[in-house]
């Protein structure tokens, strides 16, 4: 948890105006769809929503800097740790979908490249633009703020309840809206935990693996099988995903937090010690270094405090 100049009033109203905004933007947006020439499921006009959302946030509230904390825009090394793992963990997520599809479906049909209605490339790049539009408002900006007063994986939880309800479609009925969103969620707590500690550089991780799950969704999908049986697979696969991904990093970081305290008591035994010898020796006070002037006065003084000691601390008769 990063403690910042925020006050409370300000991050409740935050959030506050990025959830109106995110939820009411679409009401219009949706009317601008046609004007677009690629297909909805290529690019929807409504993510700009949380992308505009951020925006009049950034642009109202105070403390700027502190708001645009999460869009830093260096690489360093942990950046590109957690890139890879943007890119392995869909691939294994739908990997393990296939072959459950395999195992539990009458038949699966992987949705082929040449069966879409559009080339891959702008498949590709309609998903990537998508993805930065939504991972700026939700990740890069929403997250940042919530973490200002909570610990990051409880932010996580708050985002990841926010990005569920908007991205849930209810008109397939109850069931397919419940694994909807139950993906949605597990979808948002691995990006969270993909951004964690990367010191506000999110964009490009965010980014990343936003744009993989999209483009894997849309090829698991199989008209053999069903919509709701695809849903509901990939939201179970990707639920275990998460769990097992944030249990092994949250046993990694107690590791290392034991391993850091291990540390600084020995750290801290070997100060003591130093202070310790250090305090000893200046006890024996090394008389050999005084002259016989000096070694006679230092005995007498010693002499003089000892006996000053007993007759303080003589019985009254």
């Amino acid at each position: 948890m990063t403690k910042k100049r925020i006050s409370g009033f300000q991050w409740a109203m935050t959030i506050f105006v990025f959830f109106v905004i995110t939820f009411g933007l679409p009401l219009i947006l949706k009317d601008f769809q046609d004007l677009i020439t690629t297909k909805k499921f290529v690019f929807s006009i409504l993510s700009f929503a949380p992308f505009i959302a951020s925006l009049i946030c950034i642009l109202v509230f105070k403390h700027k800097r502190i708001q645009l904390g999460d869009l830093k825009l260096g690489i360093n090394l942990k950046v590109i740790e957690r890139l890879l793992l943007a890119i392995l963990l869909p691939l294994i997520i739908f990997i393990i979908g296939m072959v459950l599809s395999n195992t539990y479906a009458d038949s699966f049909i992987l949705l082929q490249a040449k069966d879409l209605s559009v080339p891959l490339w702008q498949l590709f790049l309609g998903q990537l633009a998508t993805a930065f539009l939504l991972e700026f408002g939700f990740r890069s900006y929403l997250q940042h703020i919530v973490e200002q007063k909570v610990y990051t994986f409880i932010a996580s939880i708050i985002v990841g309840v926010i990005y569920a309800l908007w991205f849930t479609v209810t008109s397939f009925g109850l069931t397919f809206a419940m694994y909807n969103f139950l993906f949605y969620f597990a979808f948002s707590l691995i990006a969270g935990e993909l951004i964690r500690g990367t010191k506000g550089r999110t964009i490009y991780i965010a980014t990343v693996f936003h744009t993989l799950m999209a483009i894997g969704q849309i090829f698991f999908f199989s008209e053999e099988t069903g919509e709701l049986f695809s849903i509901k697979l990939l939201s179970l696969t990707t639920l275990a995903g998460a769990l097992i991904y944030i249990i092994i990093n949250m046993l990694i970081r107690l590791f290392k937090y034991g391993k850091n305290k291990a540390k600084q008591r020995r750290a801290r035994g070997s100060y003591d010690e130093s202070l310790n010898t250090d305090y000893q020796h200046k006890r024996t006070y090394d008389t050999d270094e005084l002259d016989e002037t000096d070694r006679y006065d230092y005995s007498n003084r010693r002499s003089e405090a000892h006996y000053q000691d007993r007759y303080d601390k003589r019985e009254e008769p």
